[in-house]
């Protein structure tokens, strides 16, 4: 062993004492200053939808709206063609972060986005050969002519977003790797703002369903455009994405990692998109308007864990990196306590009053019943709790076995959707996701997350000694 790596193997030890609560109050500011942007940010986005929700269905009607969430739907499960790129983004960069190597950062990223690029371009080119021979308005079980003229044009505008969204979704994740989530969380609310403005233009102007499509999908990655751009012209000008700083040798090593990503990637597409499409083709488009509206609405009781999430991700990473698990259990327990405090009171409220909520906000054709708003809700409890351990199991790259069991628990999801949607209608469609999610994520996700609290896989680097806990 040379005195470097003497020194090395070493310094970890003498400097931790000092310097393990600076990191843990470190970590804890950036997930404070991410979550309050993200309530800006992320709260933008809920309050544009509560207020965007209304103005489409009244000016949609219940056949439009609903055509345009499967449609969203549709496209949205396209996003799993980068093939975890962005996700494995994340953790390399918050390992550049902690080892404050610059270089390999931007390389990382250079790498990524180029290769994000030849896919968007590949699926583009796909696109293009294919769209006259696809029949979309069967698809989506369109029976209205005048809807069904204008279902190809609309699926067209969305994919056409949808090939611009996927390279520059990755500013976001270079921002949460550098523990910056609160910069990312602030173009997004730029970007919720800007939706609004362009549904109310649209509907003004008495525009059609593509129209009212595109100009709601575009801003959100115009917003993430003008993020990269600040990222790499002023924040951090040595991560400019250049050709050259692309590296053959790293893409064995992210498609490694990605593909892995990948695969737990179709299964929360297929878990969190496939219900309205099945919903449209088995039974109408009017029909999704209730139980999306429905969805929404509940989903705004997990504010909490889509704040704290994309900040505790890197900061999990970054501790991992360090060996310091004490800090890891510390925030893991304290995010998943603050949370349920706040599913309960949220689940409370929506039970009592939810389907008086949804009537005077979206209107009649928007009203679930009770059997499907009290499902929902268990759903959304679910989904948090497994949220998180997604989370520290992604942070920590121990996702092997969620590769496995994710996409059986989507097939068995989709299964049984299909059987269940024709005798229990959009209850059963839900009935799926949560039994599917229940038998084969929760338990499997459990365990996963209690072997990685208990250390059995903290990297060797660094201390496990942990971190002193300072208040907030």
């Amino acid at each position: 062993m040379t005195l470097e790596d003497s020194q090395a193997f070493n310094r970890p030890q003498f400097e931790a004492p000092n310097e393990a609560p600076n990191e843990s109050r470190r970590r804890y500011r950036g997930i404070l200053a991410a979550g309050l942007a993200g309530i800006f940010g992320k709260g933008a986005n809920l309050l544009v939808s509560a207020a965007a929700i209304p103005l489409t269905v009244r000016y949609l009607g219940s056949d439009g709206f609903g055509l345009w969430t499967a449609i969203s739907s549709a496209i949205a499960m396209f996003f799993v063609f980068d093939v975890g790129i962005a996700t494995t983004l994340t953790n390399l960069i918050s390992q550049s972060y902690a080892d404050n190597d610059k270089h390999s950062a931007a390389t990382y990223f250079a790498t990524a986005l180029w290769l994000v690029l030849g896919i968007s371009a590949l699926l583009g080119a796909v696109g293009w050969i294919l769209w006259p021979h696809m029949d979309w308005a069967s698809l989506f079980h369109v029976q209205d002519p005048s809807l069904a003229r204008e279902t190809t044009r609309t699926v067209a505008a969305a994919f056409i977003v949808f090939l611009c969204a996927l390279p520059a979704g990755l500013a976001p994740r270079v921002l949460g790797g550098y523990q910056q989530a609160h910069a990312a969380n602030l173009f997004a609310a730029a970007g919720s703002i800007l939706s609004l403005l362009a549904i109310i233009v649209v509907i003004g102007l008495h525009g059609s369903l593509p129209v009212l499509v595109a100009a709601y999908a575009a801003s959100v990655p115009a917003a993430q455009v003008a993020s990269l751009v600040w990222m790499c012209c002023f924040n951090k000008p040595w991560m400019k994405p250049w050709p050259s700083l692309f590296r053959r040798n790293l893409i064995g090593a992210i498609f490694h990692s990605g593909s892995q990503f990948f695969l737990i990637q179709i299964a929360g597409l297929v878990v969190l998109n496939s219900d309205n499409l099945v919903i449209s083709h088995f039974l109408s488009p009017s029909q999704v308007t209730p139980y999306n509206v429905t969805w929404r609405m509940v989903s705004y009781i997990t504010a909490v864990p889509v704040l704290i999430v994309p900040a505790l991700w890197p900061a999990y990473a970054e501790a991992n990196a360090k060996g310091d698990l004490a800090w890891i259990r510390t925030a893991y327990a304290r995010s998943r306590w603050t949370t349920f405090v706040v599913l309960a009171a949220g689940c409370a409220i929506l039970l009592a009053a939810g389907q008086r909520i949804i009537r005077i906000w979206a209107g009649p054709a928007a009203v679930p019943s009770t059997a499907l708003l009290s499902l929902m809700c268990v759903w959304m409890v679910i989904f948090a709790i497994t949220l998180y351990q997604s989370c520290l199991m992604g942070a920590t790259s121990r996702i092997a076995r969620q590769a496995v069991y994710g996409p059986v628990a989507a097939l068995v999801n989709l299964v049984l959707s299909i059987i269940w949607v024709k005798t229990l209608g959009s209850l059963g469609v839900l009935l799926a996701t949560v039994v599917s999610y229940i038998v084969f994520v929760l338990a499997a996700q459990g365990w996963e997350v209690r072997r990685i609290l208990r250390g059995d896989f903290l990297p060797s680097r660094g201390t496990t000694s942990g971190s002193a806990e300072p208040a907030l």
